[in-house]
């Protein structure tokens, strides 16, 4: 049986450690530091700062412009000019 802190195979911690969140956004421990702390809070449990994948990826679709893919597609559809948006409120 393996350690039982550790997670089952295949399984991603939803909150990671300054050094893995920079990692997992492809920096510096430095780079997260200047450049994605001040815009993605930690959670404190206990003395620890943890930050939630979740909310790292929520930040990096902004920067990256994918939020847009993201629109309900009434939107979408009044921007166009269609009017089954309307009708579909």
């Amino acid at each position: 049986m393996g350690d039982r802190h550790s997670l089952p195979t295949g399984m991603t911690p939803r909150l990671l450690s300054r050094d893995a969140a920079a990692t997992y956004c492809g920096v510096t421990a430095q780079t997260f530091e200047q450049h994605v702390r001040p815009h993605v809070r930690p959670i404190e449990i206990g003395a620890r700062r943890l930050w939630d994948i979740r909310a790292l990826d929520r930040w990096l679709d902004v920067q990256s412009g994918l939020t847009d893919a993201f629109r309900p597609v009434d939107d979408w559809l009044a921007e166009l000019g269609d009017d089954r948006a309307s009708s579909r409120r």
